[in-house]
């Protein structure tokens, strides 16, 4: 955290840290390092900048020639770390690592002019993965990035000068067989989805490891994200057929693909799978099974539901306990297992927590609601999950909407809106917009309201799935039933409500809005078109709908 927090100063420097341990791992991975070593390699690099967090911003941004005194500063960083560590014995392999990946084999390194064997093997790992890491990313003291061919030919030639030479043949080899792509990749894949697909696609064009069915499988779940589930299936079942590692990771990730077809038996099938061999399985993929069993009761709209968010938070619990630490363990080894589990869960935690909150929204329990979605935000606000963070504002705005405080909707929306423009995500900008329509007409502020509404018309095309894409007429028909041209707008209802391609939810909603579109003139068939949407949303129990419609009902009773 403390390293993700520096590298976030600057913009020029987000995500190099992770991408510096991602690189040494795999060189540390090719030189068949034991366990221990690993685990100290991949705890220093992370943390190999961690001393720059003690010089001044001014000096660290500034976007021209540094002074002597300025240089000099800088350099100081590795020294910084050890103050900032601390200077426990039991630290030393970490911060000699740190204070080591700044010098040279020639002895022109700084800050010991250390010479060739005397830089710890960490250290050489480390300053072949910056330097590589550093050279291709943008930077404020530089016009641009160096391209990956210039910079491994800088490798190549100071190879033996100022870089090992056997970890920079090894380093080359990675990238010539696709696993710095990969690795690009999966640092990417947490804020663009699109840009790590095609880094993915790189690797798989050139990787010839036995290991790839990790590839596959960040193909698959990164496909899903993007709402292209047969081409997920299609790459998980490539990864299937290695039956290696991640083989039972990979069973939940095809299972949700054909979820997000429309196959929820799929689900409860896994889910039976996995209960039948659950010795054989890792207690954090009986996590994701169970998070599938979860959306299979959700979608079903059954009470069973409920029991599987005591269980999944009880599952939680014991993954975060299933490994406590004691004398007897080594501490890096430890702190390495317990961050590649915090790696391996976090993702399907948020997206549990995400899930119950939908649950609890279709109960009308919305600040309990809002509470499972501010779980999941804090989840994701850790490992760096922004695309994620912003889909879980979206549903705390759309909690307090449907408690009509509109205030505390529209301040949530509105930052959710920020956010979708600084990742640059259409879809986001599409829905948080549609949102912002509707609390504006529910606040009488209808210039705002229509403003976002010919926004969100401008994205419709952009909404990755049909439910989204059919939420834009929802929005537009009761703002004009809003401004008194309801009778306008009743043919249009009809017309939609005769196509096939949305779900029962998104029926319900056209029929209220063809209630509330005859209410002024065609009492009795407003009456109908409501107890048409009651009946649909009562099957689907979602309650904040059901009371909806009823007070409507109430409304047109009374009149």
């Amino acid at each position: 955290m403390l390293s993700d927090m520096l590298d976030a100063k600057d913009k020029y420097t987000e995500g190099h840290s992770e991408r510096v341990r991602l690189f040494s791992i795999e060189i540390g991975k090719e030189l068949n390092l034991p366990e221990r070593d690993l685990a100290i390699l991949s705890l220093a690099a992370k943390l190999h900048d961690i001393g720059k967090a003690k010089i001044d911003d001014r000096i660290l941004k500034k976007p021209g020639k540094l002074s002597v005194e300025e240089r000099s500063e800088i350099e100081r960083h590795t020294i910084y770390a050890q103050e900032l560590l601390g200077r426990h014995p039991v630290l030393e392999p970490v911060l000699e690592a740190i204070r080591s990946h700044h010098e040279r084999l020639s002895g022109k390194g700084y800050p010991d002019h250390l010479k060739g064997d005397m830089i710890p093997l960490s250290a050489r790992i480390i300053m072949v993965a910056d330097v590589f890491d550093a050279m291709t990313s943008r930077r404020v003291y530089r016009e641009r990035a160096y391209s990956d061919e210039e910079t491994l030919k800088y490798l190549k030639k100071q190879s033996g000068r100022k870089f090992d030479a056997d970890i920079v043949d090894l380093f080359l080899d990675l990238y010539d067989h696709g696993i710095i792509d990969f690795c690009r990749g999966v640092y990417m894949s947490k804020n663009d989805l699109y840009g790590s697909l095609e880094l993915f696609r790189k690797a798989l064009d050139k990787y010839n490891r036995p290991d790839i069915d990790r590839v596959y499988l960040m193909m698959g779940i990164t496909l899903n994200k993007v709402w292209k589930p047969m081409e997920a299936i299609y790459f998980l079942n490539k990864g299937l057929k290695v039956n290696g590692e991640y083989r039972f990771r990979i069973r939940n990730e095809i299972a949700m693909s054909n979820y997000y077809m429309g196959n929820m038996d799929a689900l409860y099938k896994n889910f039976l799978y996995f209960n039948e061999n659950s010795n054989k399985i890792s207690l954090g993929d009986k996590i994701r099974a169970y998070h599938g069993i979860l959306v299979y009761y959700w979608k079903k709209r059954e009470e069973k539901a409920l029991i599987y968010i005591e269980e999944l938070q009880s599952m939680f619990q014991s993954f975060e306990e299933q490994e406590d630490y004691s004398s007897k363990d080594d501490i890096f080894i430890y702190i390495e297992r317990k961050r590649k589990d915090f790696d391996d869960i976090i993702y399907i935690k948020s997206k549990s927590y995400n899930i119950m909150a939908e649950i609890m929204f279709d109960l009308d329990k919305l600040p309990d609601s809002i509470k499972y979605y501010n779980y999941s935000i804090s989840i994701k606000a850790i490992n760096g999950d922004s695309l994620g963070r912003v889909m879980s504002l979206l549903g705390i705005a759309r909690a307090y909407y449907e408690m009509r405080d509109f205030e505390k909707a529209e301040m949530s929306a509105v930052n959710c809106l920020i956010a979708n423009h600084e990742n640059k995500d259409k879809y986001g900008i599409y829905l948080s917009s549609l949102l912002l329509s509707d609390i504006y007409r529910e606040m009488k502020n209808y210039d705002k309201a229509l403003f976002f509404l010919i926004k969100s018309r401008e994205l419709k095309e952009n909404a990755r799935k049909k439910d989204d894409y059919y939420k834009y007429y929802i929005s537009e028909w009761l703002y004009q039933i809003e401004k008194g041209r309801g009778d306008h707008i009743i043919d249009d209802i009809k017309t939609k409500l005769s196509e096939k391609s949305y779900s029962d939810k998104v029926r319900g909603m056209f029929y209220y809005c063809l209630g509330r579109a005859k209410e002024a003139s065609r009492k009795t068939e407003a009456v109908s078109a409501y107890k048409q949407a009651l009946k649909i949303f009562n099957a689907l129990r979602i309650e904040p709908f059901i009371k909806k419609v009823k007070e409507r009902l109430s409304i047109v009773g009374r009149a």
